[in-house]
């Protein structure tokens, strides 16, 4: 059951000691993600295990186990996201366009990039698998879309006279 409450959620997750500990979270992970038919990622803390664990799953399967963000692009890109813990609920956020993940599951770092070419075939994909890595390693870290939410400032020009 995917929890619901944003101070559960507010907590920042403990290293797993072992990468088969974090596979076998994985796997609940996996198990509860194609239960709910719309997600695209899910972190432990989701479902009551404090663990740096998380799976996405926009082109295939990835599992990252005690994940952290090593490198990050200075380029940001806005995006709407939800959250199967906010059922119909999204907020803009503002992502890098660029990441490398270090994992202690994946011998070589991993990189997640928004393609600068919008017409190739996967630019939604993976576009969405950048926003969602993001997205989950924050919930270990104990941060909802609520806290990245981005709220544009309203365009204003100064007028010198009225009439």
């Amino acid at each position: 059951m995917i929890i619901t409450d944003k101070d559960k959620l507010n907590i920042k997750c403990k290293n797993c000691k072992t990468i088969k500990e974090g596979e076998e979270i994985a796997v609940k992970l996996l198990d509860e993600l194609k239960e709910s038919k719309s997600g695209i990622g899910l972190a432990a803390n989701q479902i009551g295990i404090n663990k740096r664990v998380c799976v996405v799953n926009c082109k295939k399967p990835i599992v990252l186990i005690n994940p952290e963000i090593v490198e990050k692009s200075t380029e940001m890109f806005a995006f709407m996201e939800g959250c199967l813990s906010f059922p119909k609920q999204a907020v803009r956020t503002l992502r890098h366009k660029s990441i490398k993940v270090k994992t202690k599951n994946h011998k070589k770092t991993l990189e997640f990039t928004v393609p600068t070419d919008k017409t190739k075939s996967d630019f939604l994909l993976d576009s969405y698998e950048v926003a969602c890595v993001q997205h989950e390693i924050d919930h270990l870290d104990g941060i909802t879309m609520f806290d990245r939410e981005y709220k544009q400032e309203p365009w204003r020009r100064k007028i010198d006279k009225i009439g």
